[in-house]
């Protein structure tokens, strides 16, 4: 000692904008992973089961995730929670929050598995299916069940290393799974298993998926383990994780029933169009969300510092650079998905023009009330954003039950948007509340991207009718050529010269192949 001083070692500072890059890019590829593996893998799945129990399968898919419902996600609590403390807590809190989380995910299991074997119950007739197929429909349903309780427990991995802002380190890893289980499912229905044998695959790569994620925390976050937790800290969690269990029910109902909807309404068979059509849309909305899912953490650490400033200025180039975005991807999507659809599985599948266009407006709408909605997640503050959640579902279910009879997809759709735009205003006022932000709710450089969007979409779509394309190359190199004008054309007249700045400011800095 001898009187020196001895000081702690200076942590590293984090570098936000950079490791957004990387968080963003690592979506990205993850998300382009799936999209890839399933434009390969659908045709061979549409083709071995057919229009209808193609339609079957894409609603129980989405049917078994309300199951779902009954979980309280403590994995998102401890994403968040790790997100909002990593900087002002020490390690064994940090410790303790991964056995809290995981003590209280084991003891809603029973409830989850209660709620799925009533789903399985029922399953045959919100699907329509005839007699022949009941039991075929709940094998499936139960197995798909399996994945989705696998994937609650493994889930509690990912949320650690992104709530520490470190989701890049599994760049690839996803991607590759999900290789592997397109593959395992073009053998399972090319050897004759049907659902039951897709349905098998999803356990599969549920199990490779937690165990990959596992390992990858392991050796990168030094202080991964399970701390010490009390009665106290499981009931302030379950609190806490039950108002993400109500939004997390609300948003089931909101995002995830249009295929249930539409199929038990209007029948399978327009389930596979719908599902079809929006491939090229939901392709977009993944991407686009993926630039702004790998920034979220990083805001996060400046929410815990109460950085609103920084925070407030974070979102507003989110949405610049997502209108950029949505805006030259969507003309692109609008213009060619009929071209696209009748190269890949048979344009006798594509929905319609207008069809295509509502999709696709739907998938813009999530893009940017999603933005706000993940940023409310860092605050841990639910409640408002459970009632509005709630109320945009029991809209968009009242105006369904009235127009997809009579619509189809046109009135899904509409029902949709309507009850969505509850979101599209209610969720910026929370923010704003969050955040002290006393600046007007709309200014001239929301609406400018707006109306520049729509009036280049609608553009598109009317264009659409007299677009033919009879070869991949040609359509790549169309869709790559519409997307680059558009986006240049959008670039100056859709952002403001502020907003431009700001953009251009923060993209130039990242360094694309700097590892962080």
């Amino acid at each position: 000692m001898n009187g020196e001083l001895i000081t702690a070692p200076v942590k590293k500072k984090e570098n936000l904008k950079q490791r957004a890059y990387l968080n963003s890019l690592t979506s990205i590829i993850d998300y382009a992973g799936a999209q890839i593996t399933g434009f390969i893998v659908s045709p061979f799945i549409v083709g071995g089961l057919g229009s209808t129990l193609y339609g079957i399968w894409q609603m129980l898919s989405q049917m078994t995730g309300y199951a779902g419902m009954a979980d309280i996600r403590a994995s998102q609590v401890l994403k968040w929670s790790i997100a909002n403390k990593r900087d002002t807590v020490d390690e064994q809190e940090l410790r303790s929050e991964v056995t809290t989380a995981l003590l209280v995910t084991v003891l809603i299991l029973p409830i989850v598995l209660i709620i799925g074997g009533i789903i399985i119950w029922y399953a045959p007739y919100l699907t329509q299916a005839g007699v022949e197929h009941y039991q075929l429909i709940r094998l499936t349903c139960s197995i798909l069940i399996l994945s989705l309780v696998i994937n609650k427990v493994f889930s509690l991995f990912e949320s650690v290393l992104r709530g520490m802002n470190l989701g890049f380190r599994r760049m690839g890893f996803r991607a590759g799974i999900v290789a592997l289980g397109g593959g395992l499912k073009v053998l399972a229905v090319t050897q004759g298993y049907g659902i039951i044998g897709l349905s098998a695959v999803d356990v599969v790569v549920s199990l490779v998926t937690g165990f990959t994620f596992y390992y990858i925390v392991k050796q990168n976050i030094g202080w991964f383990g399970f701390g010490s937790t009390n009665l106290s800290k499981v009931v302030s969690y379950g609190k806490l994780s039950g108002w993400f269990m109500a939004f997390t029910g609300s948003k089931m109902l909101l995002l995830h029933s249009d295929k249930i909807v539409l199929g038990y309404i209007a029948g399978p068979v327009f389930v596979t169009k719908y599902a079809i059509t929006m491939f090229a849309s939901s392709a977009l909305q993944g991407v686009v969300s993926s630039v702004v899912s790998g920034i979220i953490p990083g805001i996060g650490g400046l929410f815990g510092k109460q950085e609103y400033d920084k925070v407030i200025k974070a979102r507003r180039i989110i949405v610049s650079l997502n209108w950029l975005l949505a805006c030259s991807l969507g003309v692109a999507v609008v213009l060619l998905n009929e071209s696209f659809i009748k190269l890949w599985i048979g344009e006798e599948h594509f929905a319609g023009s207008i069809e295509n266009l509502l999709i696709l407006f739907v998938a813009v709408q999530l893009i940017f009330f999603e933005i706000d909605s993940l940023i409310i997640n860092v605050t841990l503050d639910m409640k408002r954003k459970v009632l509005y959640s709630s109320i945009a579902s029991a809209i968009t279910f009242l105006f369904a039950y009235f127009l997809v009879r009579e619509y189809a997809i046109i009135g899904l759709c509409s029902s949709v948007l309507l009850g969505r735009f509850i979101l599209t205003i209610g969720y910026p006022l929370i923010l704003k509340e969050s955040m002290r932000d006393d600046s007007r709710m709309i200014a001239i450089q929301m609406i400018q991207p707006f109306l520049t969007s729509a009036l280049l979409l609608v553009s598109a779509a009317y264009l659409s009718q007299w677009v033919s394309i009879d070869g991949w190359i040609q359509l790549f190199a169309a869709g790559f050529a519409t997307a680059v004008t558009t986006a240049f054309i959008f670039w100056f007249s859709g952002l403001g010269g502020p907003a431009r700045k700001e953009v251009w400011e923060t993209v130039s800095k990242i360094k694309v192949l700097k590892k962080e």
